[in-house]
């Protein structure tokens, strides 16, 4: 889903983006205000901004109707991430759930070509953040009802319209993906690559990243430490091999302790299945669990000896990211948790 989320978000542009630090700013939408109480969000359109189809040709205006085609069309075809508004737009959960079948009593009004309104049931004052979804993004209705069944068919350039940085070139299942910058584009001052390409990697042959930039395709490749090829890449680029700064997310694992069915268990006989149960309700057996989970270990599979302490976490947040005093997050779960048991004493939440 990344690199599909790539394509719409170069290809498509939203009422509002977020800059280099993360700061919102306008795309779309040039200007907006927000009524008093928090409810009603006014967005003034660009003129000039245009759609373009996939071979750079100019199809017709962006519009505000486009932005209601966009949300109704998601909502009508079920898309994945409707549960991130559908209790923000006023309506909108009633439209849903069948109750009001009428789109238009749904909050989100075309005043006119060039402005924009969203009526939320609640104040929302981080609502700008979720224009930037693909959810909100806009859809032209022509061209919608031109291509029926086949809008946004995930392997054809020509499914969708463009009024972003870039146009997609072509997309090549498990190979590539290629985007041209859009030369028509209304900000194209700030566009700084003609194309990008991006190559499909699966994981299965590890060594790939690597000849991929030696030759020239790439310019950083992941390498991993052990991988049979190692050594001769670790000689080759010694004084280039560095660690990156951990990713956002977060693996971890949850018991159901309160299971229902055995099906894809060995558990067959009732007293297996109620001992099982006896067990998952035990937090000492839960507990024994957790400790026995060696995540260095783990962690080297991939990233090596050296690297595993730097990709293992003990905490969903940050162990530094606030600080009481001269303490830290970690080290004040650290002291918390050791009063729940001498289990928990000299754990490192860092």
């Amino acid at each position: 889903t990344g690199p599909t989320k790539s394509v719409v978000t170069n290809g498509v542009d939203g009422l509002m983006e977020a800059d280099k630090y993360g700061n919102l700013v306008p795309s779309v939408a040039e200007d907006w205000s927000v009524s008093k109480d928090g409810l009603t969000y006014t967005y003034k359109i660009r003129k000039g901004i245009k759609w373009y189809t996939s071979e750079g040709e100019e199809y017709a205006n962006v519009t505000a109707k486009d932005f209601v085609t966009g949300l109704k069309h998601a909502v009508d075809s079920k898309a994945g991430g409707i549960y991130l508004v559908q209790d923000s737009i006023a309506g909108l959960s009633d439209y849903l759930s069948g109750t009001n079948k009428d789109f238009s009593n749904v909050g989100v009004k075309a005043i006119d070509d060039y402005t924009l309104q969203y009526t939320l049931k609640k104040p929302e004052p981080y609502w700008n953040s979720k224009t930037t979804y693909s959810l909100l993004f806009p859809v032209n209705e022509d061209f919608l009802k031109n291509k029926g069944k086949d809008f946004g068919k995930s392997t054809d350039p020509t499914s969708i319209l463009y009024n972003g940085p870039f146009l997609l070139k072509s997309l090549t299942a498990k190979s590539s993906i290629e985007l041209v910058k859009n030369e028509h584009y209304w900000d194209k001052k700030n566009v700084h690559f003609d194309a990008i390409k991006f190559s499909y990697y699966d994981g299965s042959d590890q060594d790939a990243l690597v000849r991929g930039f030696t030759d020239g395709a790439y310019n950083f490749a992941r390498v991993f430490p052990t991988s049979s090829n190692y050594a001769s890449v670790e000689k080759k680029y010694k004084d280039n091999i560095y660690y990156t700064a951990p990713g956002a997310s977060t693996s971890a694992i949850g018991i159901n302790i309160d299971r229902q069915s055995y099906k894809y268990t060995a558990k067959k006989t009732d007293s297996e299945k109620s001992s099982t149960k006896k067990a998952l309700l035990n937090k000492d057996f839960r507990q024994a669990i957790n400790f026995a989970i060696d995540r260095k270990a783990y962690q080297s599979q991939i990233n090596g000896k050296d690297g595993a302490t730097l990709a293992v976490r003990n905490l969903f947040v940050p162990s530094d990211f606030v600080s009481a005093g001269d303490k830290t997050f970690g080290d004040l779960v650290t002291e918390k948790m050791s009063s729940y048991g001498d289990e928990w004493s000299g754990v490192n939440f860092a």
